[in-house]
């Protein structure tokens, strides 16, 4: 698990490095460029030498851009600076940086000749860091405008210039990175959309070996996190040690979703799965025999006596997958028991609508619960817009988590998972998943890893990992366009198969 910063908490990291660990301003900048001067060899490597042309602003972010272009000089590469801001700006280590590079005979290009440079070279954005919280203007701007349309290959230095490193939005505008090598942690604006799609590939370069002690509630979950989670199973393991769950799912219009959450189950290491459906439903699990399907009511709906039969089969399971395919519910009852039996209880698609319309079951929610809300859910869970919802994802899953008492996974290309005193986030997983029955998915994959033992923060990483990191195993045969839903279960194999021959570090320690 690495800790995530804030800009404002890297600010407190890097005086920790300076101050506490006795390691020079000027030191971390050399050890910054160091890594950004890797990335354009491998580069250079890879097609020939290029010219290089590294644009500096007047902060830090500009001081490593400047010690990368005395860095380059020196070990013979074509490179120019070309210095987005008067001289007289330049404090500190970036105006002795400054100093250095002139002292050592580097070049430097005004922006009108540098501009008529950009196509065929390698540009290192090196304008703005972290911490910018205003709009880009004036030159800046058109400089990033210009470099975007050149068709140069970018590196951005820790962040692209123009993003927020707090969460991830532009700020007028912004540089269009292939990659972004970044320093010492991540940062949420590099994770989030639309800054992780500016960013490119992000590389993070570590610029010194001590971890300081800054607080934060942000971590990026790793492989090593989930294979700690899912240790092998013992040779005298039997189906009752590996998990009892039960799903409440389907109806007579979304049998898909039902058989889909009951096929990702038995994949996750369920040991003895229960889907409960509306009667109608029964014969389609004769293609999914080793899921013990029992029909309830007499049609194909959740009336109340469906719901009435359901409740009565919850008690005695380990873990609860609640509103795959289940259609719209008049009737909550069940969702009530569900609720009250404080089993820990999985609840996505119908099951979260039917959530978003009462304000006391809204209230009733404990830390046995998961929701796995998409933005739209989470929305009108919230009762606002979802564009409010992507603005600033970790924060909403945050604050949500923290007043309704539970957990929450919000789904997206970068998934948040909260449990109200910190945010993990998940990147695995590719555009494949934006198809139905991805929800239905990852709702097996979780109850299953619930009904095993795992605690429910740790269950919804786990279960993000592995639908993400199976997306991405089926993505290499298939691509993301005939990616469907059934065929990341078939690849929950593979995954699991990976994370075995993990040497596990340290699981994800449940906060106090």
């Amino acid at each position: 698990m690495q800790n995530v910063y804030t800009p404002e908490a890297m600010r407190a990291v890097d005086r920790y490095l300076i101050e506490q660990c006795k390691i020079p301003g000027l030191t971390l900048m050399e050890r910054a460029a160091q890594g950004v001067f890797n990335a354009v060899a491998k580069k250079c490597e890879g097609e020939g030498r290029r010219r290089i042309l590294i644009l500096c602003g007047s902060g830090n972010n500009g001081g490593d851009g400047l010690v990368l272009l005395r860095l380059l000089h020196l070990a013979g590469y074509e490179a120019c600076g070309v210095l987005l801001a008067a001289e007289e700006k330049l404090r500190g280590d970036a105006a002795a940086s400054l100093a250095a590079a002139k002292a050592s005979g580097c070049n430097f290009l005004p922006w009108e000749e540098a501009k008529a440079a950009l196509s065929g070279s390698i540009v290192v954005d090196a304008l703005f860091g972290t911490g910018l919280c205003r709009p880009v203007t004036g030159q800046a701007a058109q400089a990033i405008e210009t470099v975007n349309a050149s068709g140069a290959y970018v590196i951005a230095v820790d962040i692209p210039s123009g993003i927020d490193g707090r969460d991830g939005s532009v700020q007028g505008c912004a540089i269009r990175a292939e990659e972004t090598i970044t320093f010492q942690n991540y940062k949420p604006g590099l994770l989030l959309f639309p800054g992780r799609g500016y960013a490119g590939r992000t590389t993070l370069h570590r610029i010194a070996e001590e971890d300081a002690p800054v607080a934060t509630p942000f971590a990026l979950q790793q492989a090593d996190d989930i294979a700690a989670l899912l240790p092998p199973r013992p040779l005298d393991s039997h189906k009752g040690k590996n998990g009892r769950a039960l799903l409440l799912a389907g109806c007579a219009e979304y049998t898909g979703a039902a058989l889909l959450c009951a096929a990702a189950a038995l994949r996750a290491g369920c040991g003895l799965l229960r889907v409960v459906v509306p009667a109608s439903v029964k014969p389609a699990f004769s293609v999914l025999p080793e899921a013990m399907c029992v029909p309830v009511g007499r049609g194909g709906a959740w009336d109340a006596e469906s719901c009435c039969a359901a409740a009565a089969l919850i008690g005695g399971q380990q873990a609860i997958g609640f509103g795959s395919g289940m259609g719209q519910l008049a009737d909550i009852s069940l969702l009530q028991r569900a609720i009250a039996s404080h089993i820990p209880l999985v609840i996505d698609a119908d099951g979260l609508n039917a959530l978003s319309r009462s304000r006391e079951l809204l209230r009733s929610l404990h830390r046995e619960v998961i929701l796995t809300p998409h933005p739209g859910e989470m929305a009108r869970l919230m009762g606002t817009a979802a564009s409010e919802i992507q603005h600033d994802p970790a924060g909403i899953a945050l604050a949500a988590a923290k007043e309704w008492q539970c957990v929450v996974l919000l789904k997206g290309a970068s998934t948040c998972i909260s449990d109200g005193r910190r945010v993990v986030f998940s990147l695995a997983g590719n555009p494949g998943l934006a198809k139905g029955g991805s929800g239905d998915t990852l709702t097996g994959i979780i109850t299953a890893l619930l009904a095993q033992g795992l605690s429910p923060m740790n269950a919804a990483c786990a279960g993000a990992f592995l639908l993400g990191a199976s997306a991405d195993t089926a993505y290499k045969i298939l691509g993301n366009r005939m990616l469907m839903a059934s065929d990341v279960t078939l690849a929950i194999r593979e995954t699991i198969g990976q994370l075995s021959q993990i040497d596990p570090r340290h699981p994800i320690a449940d906060a106090e």
